[in-house]
Parts: C-alpha cells; sequence; structure tokens
C-alpha cells in the first residue's frame, strides 16, 4: 500500500521540506490508493522559507484535474547537467552574517495571514508494480496562507508545471497525470499552529541556543551536521519566521561544519544569487540569498558525487524559488468538509 505521504518524504530525508501540519492535512484526505497508480515520491534535497511546503497528490486535494490514464508522450532522455558549483573564498559567516543583518520583519497582526509564494522542482521516484524504479523531476507553483497565530483555517494552492527529466532517465508516462490546479484547506489544528507566526516566536533569538535547537531536532539516520542543515532549510522554507529568530538561525547556521560560499547559484526563477550550503548523498543543498540585499531568493540541489546520486555530477536534481512573502487579512475559502483536525 503507497503512502500519499511518500510524496514528499523521500528515502534519504535530508531535508524535509512539507511541515508535519501539512503531512497530517494530506494524511486526513487518504482515500483507499487499491485503484490508483504509484504515486511518486519527490525527493527534495533542501529548500525554502520554513518547513511547511505541501504536496497536494490527485485525489486528495479539494479540487485536481486528474485523467483516469496517463497521455502518451515521447520518451526523452535529458542529462540535465548545469555545472559543479565552485566554492568561493566568502565565508559562510560572513554572507550569513549578511544575511542577518539584513532581516527586516513584516509583522503580521494575529487575525491576519502569512502569504507565501513558490515554485518547486523535486526528484520524484516511482516504483510499478513490476518493481522497476522511474524517476523524473517534479514540478509546482505554490501559494499558500497560514493563519499568523494559528487559530484560522489556511489554504494551499498548487499549480501542476510539465515535468522534467531526471538526468539520464526517461520522463515516466505517468508522470503527466497530475494536471491543473489544486486546493487544499489547511485547518488550524494543533500541527498547524505549531508553525504559526506567533508559535515561531516562541524559537531561541541567541545565536548558541537556536544552534542547539537545530541540533536537537529529530533527524533520523542523519549525521548531525546534515539533520542541522536540514533543520535550517525547513524553518526557511514556505513559512514565516520573525525577525529575531531568523538572524539568530542565520548566525547558527554559519557555525554548521562543511558549511561553504558559492558565489553564482541560480534558484528556480532564473535569479541568480549567493549559495550556501553543504554536500549531503552526493548532492549539495544550497540556500540562496539576493547578492544585494541578502533576502532569500530560493534553494537548489546540485550532483557532485555521481556515484552516491545515481546522477551525473553537476546535476541539477532541486530548485525552488521563493517568489514573494506577503501579509493578508483573509485566506481564501476552500470546500473541503473531509480536512478535519484529528
Amino acid at each position: 500500500m503507497t503512502d500519499e505521504i511518500d510524496l514528499v518524504a523521500r528515502e534519504r530525508p535530508d531535508v524535509a521540506p512539507y511541515s508535519l501540519a501539512a503531512k497530517a492535512a494530506v494524511r486526513r484526505r487518504l482515500t483507499d490508493p487499491g485503484s490508483r497508480p504509484a504515486r511518486p515520491r519527490p525527493r527534495p534535497y533542501m529548500l525554502l522559507a520554513g518547513g511547511t511546503a505541501l504536496l497536494a497528490a490527485a485525489g486528495v486535494t479539494a479540487v485536481i484535474m486528474s485523467p483516469a490514464e496517463p497521455e502518451p508522450r515521447p520518451v526523452t532522455v535529458s542529462a540535465g547537467v548545469v555545472s559543479l558549483p565552485k566554492v568561493s573564498n566568502m565565508s559562510a559567516e560572513e554572507v550569513l552574517g549578511k544575511a542577518a543583518r539584513a532581516v527586516t520583519d513584516l509583522s503580521p497582526r494575529d487575525d491576519q495571514f502569512v502569504k507565501v509564494s513558490s515554485q518547486t522542482m523535486y526528484e520524484a521516484v516511482m516504483v510499478g508494480e513490476d518493481k522497476k524504479q522511474s524517476r523524473y523531476l517534479y514540478r509546482t507553483k505554490r501559494t499558500i496562507w497560514l493563519s499568523a497565530d494559528g487559530t484560522k483555517d489556511g489554504a494551499l494552492k498548487v499549480e501542476y508545471l510539465e515535468p522534467r527529466a531526471y538526468p539520464g532517465w526517461p520522463i515516466p508516462p505517468e508522470a503527466y497525470q497530475q494536471k491543473g490546479t489544486a486546493w487544499m484547506r489547511l485547518p488550524a489544528c494543533n500541527n498547524v499552529r505549531d508553525t504559526a507566526y506567533t508559535s515561531l516566536k516562541r524559537l531561541p533569538a541567541d545565536p548558541e541556543k537556536m544552534r542547539a535547537y537545530l541540533y536537537g531536532r529529530p533527524r533520523g539516520d542523519n549525521p548531525p551536521d546534515t539533520g542541522a542543515w536540514t533543520a535550517v532549510g525547513d524553518l526557511l522554507r514556505e513559512t514565516y519566521v520573525p525577525a529575531p529568530q531568523r538572524k539568530a538561525l542565520f548566525k547558527a547556521a554559519a557555525t554548521i561544519p562543511g558549511v561553504t560560499v558559492n558565489e553564482s547559484a541560480e534558484d528556480a526563477a532564473g535569479r541568480t544569487g549567493i549559495g550556501v550550503g553543504r554536500v549531503s548523498g552526493g548532492v549539495r543543498q544550497e540556500i540562496i540569498f539576493d547578492p544585494s540585499s541578502y533576502e532569500l531568493l530560493g534553494e537548489r540541489g546540485i550532483v557532485v558525487d555521481a556515484k552516491e546520486a545515481q546522477a551525473p555530477a553537476g546535476s541539477l536534481v532541486a530548485s525552488t524559488a521563493q517568489l514573494e512573502v506577503t501579509v493578508d487579512d483573509s485566506a481564501p475559502k476552500v470546500d473541503d468538509p473531509a480536512a478535519g483536525c484529528d
């Protein structure tokens, strides 16, 4: 039996771009998967603001277009090789220090919503009934509305984009099944409140205490330093950490061993910035900052060990862009009666 949450979990949990709140919302929507084809399992190597990204899968969300059978498509294989990142003489402490000093705050009221728009691309792994594995790059545009104090229902909108080939692999026909736009209601449950702006205010504002928090987060089988870097991405992905805590986060991130700088990293929107990252699982996982304002642009994953990552060195296997972070007075109302609290 395929768990839809595997869509966002991936067997190598170096980065968990989808929050407990989002996963719980999806899990509540599960129906019997016996009549559905095997689902892709994106492997996000890194990625964007805070840990609340949520993948809306066919048959799970309130509104979605999904054909019964995949449309026939030409089988293409793309090398997908860009270039190996060049480590700069700049230090992570320098770059992340500037990011910390540049931090501002939207300061939403408790009755408002944080709205985050982003574009994402992650690896998806599918295993068919014949036990054969296929891979491709799963792409979406996403907009999420999160209650600032966690007491109101939020919403998630997912627009499915054309998939791309995972370097060296053909795109499977099933990759084209998810189409159109999906909506999901994010109910005001305890796990949603955990990622609310007011809840994140309770995180440490002191860099040393923030570092201890990063190393104390659950990390599965990952080494401590990998787990800490993953936690940094989780706190920057699709949510909004208050300014004092974000400053502490950047300063703490600079102390994680193995973190280096690449001065030419491109996000999913084509913007070039400064990538701060470290290698795990054969992939360099970078968080990208604007070179002038030091605002967060996005994240990406570049293969540096072909054998470990099962893709040519220099391959782009993950890419995101944080397009906009604003405050709204309300969130779209989604007719989604199945999305309730556990």
